[in-house]
This record gives C-alpha cells, sequence and structure tokens, in this order.
C-alpha cells in the first residue's frame, strides 16, 4: 500500500501583484496554472508533500474578480476578502498575508512549506520569521505581461524563487527555479546551448527568459536592464532580433513579449 503524500504546504497568493495593480486586467492572474505550477515544483524537489491550505487575497467584491471563480474552485483556493477603503487597501491585503502566514505556522505545525505568490519587499520581515521558525519558503511569480515585479531584497532572503512562464495559446507551460542568494540552491534546468539561427520567437524568448534568470547583474531593482541584456541575447542568439518578431524596440520585447519591467532610468 502507497504511504499517502502528506499535506505540508501552504500556499498563499497575492492577487494585485499577480495581475500587477487594480489599475491592470484584473482577469490576467493564472491562479490555477501557479497552483498547479507550485505544488508541482514542491513535490518535484523533495520540499513538501500536498497542498494544505491554499488562499488568495484580493477585493472579491469588484464585480470583475467573479471570472475567477471557476479556477478557484477547481484548484481549491480560498478566496480571502480585503475590502477597498482607499490608498491603503495594498497594505491591508500585505496584513492580511503576513498574519494568515504566521497563524498557519502556529496552529499547523506540521506545515513545513510556504508558498508566497507575491514579489513585495514588504513580505521579507515574514520570511525571516517563518526561518525561525524552521520552515521553507518557495517565492513564485510569472511571466505574465500584466504581473507585478519581484522585489530584489524578497528573492534574496526566499530558499527558492520559482517562476512560472506563462504559454501562448497551444502551448505548454515552461517552468524555472531560481536559486535565491543566500538560500539552498534551487534544483536547476540543464543548460541550454543557443537556439539556431532557424529558432522562432518561442525559443528567442525562452533565450532571453534564461539569460535574465542566470544574469543577475541584467536586473536593477527587479526590472531589466536593456543595453544589458542586449548584449548578452546578441552574443546567444547572434542571428536573430526581436525586430524580426514584429517588435519596435527591446522595451517592447521584454515588457509585452516576455512579461517583465523594462528599466527606465
Amino acid at each position: 500500500m502507497t504511504t499517502p503524500l502528506p499535506r505540508d504546504v501552504a500556499v498563499l497568493l497575492d492577487m494585485e501583484n499577480l495581475f500587477g495593480g487594480h489599475h491592470r486586467d484584473v482577469t490576467s492572474a493564472p491562479v490555477r496554472e501557479v497552483v498547479r505550477a507550485s505544488g508541482e515544483f514542491v513535490r518535484r524537489h523533495g520540499l513538501g508533500g500536498l497542498v494544505a491550505s491554499a488562499r488568495a487575497y484580493s477585493d472579491w467584491s469588484r464585480p470583475e474578480m467573479g471570472a475567477y471563480r471557476r479556477a478557484m474552485l477547481e484548484s481549491g483556493v480560498e478566496p480571502v476578502q480585503v475590502f477597498s477603503f482607499g490608498q491603503g487597501v495594498k497594505n491591508a491585503a500585505d496584513m492580511e498575508m503576513v498574519v494568515d502566514a504566521l497563524r498557519i505556522a502556529a496552529d499547523c505545525p506540521w506545515v513545513g512549506v510556504f508558498v508566497l505568490a507575491t514579489g513585495d519587499a514588504g513580505f521579507v520581515p515574514l520570511v525571516r520569521r517563518l526561518h525561525a521558525l524552521g520552515k521553507h519558503v518557495v517565492l513564485v511569480s510569472t511571466t505574465g505581461p500584466d504581473a507585478g515585479g519581484v522585489s530584489p531584497l524578497l528573492r534574496a532572503v526566499v530558499d527558492h524563487h520559482h517562476v512560472v512562464a506563462l504559454p501562448q495559446a497551444g502551448t505548454s507551460p515552461a517552468i524555472r527555479a531560481v536559486p535565491a542568494a543566500g538560500g539552498p540552491p534551487a534544483a536547476s534546468p540543464p543548460p541550454a546551448s543557443p537556439p539556431p539561427a532557424s529558432a522562432g520567437l518561442h525559443e528567442y524568448r525562452s533565450a532571453a527568459l534564461r539569460l535574465v534568470a542566470e544574469n543577475p547583474a541584467v536586473l536593477v531593482d527587479g526590472a531589466v536592464h536593456g543595453s544589458r541584456l542586449g548584449t548578452l541575447l546578441r552574443r546567444a542568439v547572434p542571428h536573430r532580433s526581436y525586430t524580426d518578431f514584429g517588435y519596435r524596440s527591446l522595451a517592447k520585447f521584454v515588457e509585452e513579449g516576455c512579461g517583465l519591467r523594462f528599466h527606465r532610468p
């Protein structure tokens, strides 16, 4: 008889960060894919078993948030209401997540892995407290064009930074693990050779995402430095350019094609 996997993973989703702020397209956050990919990543790398608690924080009273109803039910995610009382709503959602994480850590000692889908530096004290309690922390972000950025400070204190690369229509999502500075090394994908000259948009985008993940100096405050990435891309894919795929500038390719923020001094 096979021993069932323990439910020792908590997944907490900062919805506003996933879709880049309430002024953006709120339906762009891939809740189902983030939860599925997070659980797969945790199990594949031997960090934990099954999800014991999955909660998503947002102002669910907004009419457009109703689009998530089916995805939430199918993914087993519990919506946590954070009322919009004005400009402080973002801090309210963050505080709710922090309180819930500490409550789960205290009430459910068997939960040893916390998956935080966010990018805000304000969660750094929470990560340090969870570490002090003997918990493992995985940071999850996506490459969605509307997704919020990831703070370098937060990325530096977590144990793993897991990037879910969202697919184009008809393709499967690519899942990348980016090792966090100062934490245990994440399992890395095998080194990829530069795409051939005939590589299409998907391969060119994958090369760009790989170069960003493997070269921390490309990022400035969580945003892509254009000239640094451009130099690396020209070396890795010498016979291709973003202009081959209809992008007028590298900034357009980075933001619209890769879903990353572009650094503008």
